[in-house]
């Protein structure tokens, strides 16, 4: 029986994340990324809008389990899928929706990192990493939410968290913090494109001449510079 504990062992450790590589190949082989995305929804507008005005519970229950899968299998610049979330159900629901997903798909994926990424477990010395997690723990709440709110790819903060063995509640927590602001910010961004395609129009280049656009990308700008306002307050508090 020993002799097949330490395969069961790393297939518990490292399955959940070769579950998700292989899920992630699938999802581009099957063209699934084109699919999702903004102009996906913008080709079949009135077909997708029509199908959500008749099930609207089906429909939000649909976009979440989509969200979240595309979250916990790590695809890249996943929170634009809050695009489509406010094309379809406005910026605040949309918003509200792509929140909620976010959180749980993030978790998910840290739960998988977490699982696989232990150097601890890897090394004798263990002590340079002992250190970075002792000073990542410390301040890993106030951590996770500037690096939420920063332009990084869901999976470096998700396997940033889970290298580090931070506390489930705790990663959960602040990423439902840090990640509010985005989620509402491109809702907004897909509910603008909404009112455009149900106007006649397409989504050219004179899609960001539009004030609401330029408004959405004003709070962009804004986004990006609130974690170096953050770190100024916090250094001025430590004077």
């Amino acid at each position: 029986m020993s002799r097949f504990q330490n395969p069961r062992k790393l297939a518990i450790r490292f399955g959940p994340v070769l579950a998700i590589l292989l899920a992630l190949v699938a999802f581009y082989a099957l063209g699934l990324n084109t699919t999702i995305s903004t102009k996906g929804f913008a080709a079949h507008y009135e077909t997708i809008m029509n199908w959500r005005a008749d099930h609207p519970v089906q429909s939000a229950l649909i976009f979440i389990g989509i969200y979240v899968g595309v979250v916990a299998i790590s695809v890249p610049a996943s929170l634009w899928l809050s695009v489509p979330g406010g094309l379809l159900f406005g910026w605040f629901i949309g918003g509200f929706l792509s929140w909620i997903a976010s959180i749980v798909g993030a978790t998910l994926a840290f739960l998988a990192a977490r699982t696989a990424l232990d150097p601890a477990k890897d090394s004798g010395d263990a002590s340079h990493y002992a250190r970075f997690k002792a000073g990542f723990e410390r301040n890993a709440f106030s951590y996770i939410i500037v690096l939420r709110l920063m332009p990084l790819p869901f999976f470096v903060v998700n396997s940033a968290a889970g290298a580090f063995h931070v506390k489930v509640r705790t990663f959960a927590a602040a990423s439902a913090i840090g990640l509010i602001p985005a989620s509402f910010l491109f809702a907004a961004l897909g509910e603008s494109a909404g009112d455009i395609l149900r106007a006649g129009g397409s989504l050219d280049m004179s899609f960001f001449q539009d004030p609401k656009i330029i408004a959405v990308f004003i709070g962009f700008a804004f986004l990006s510079l609130l974690p170096f306002i953050i770190r100024y307050f916090r250094k001025n508090d430590n004077l």
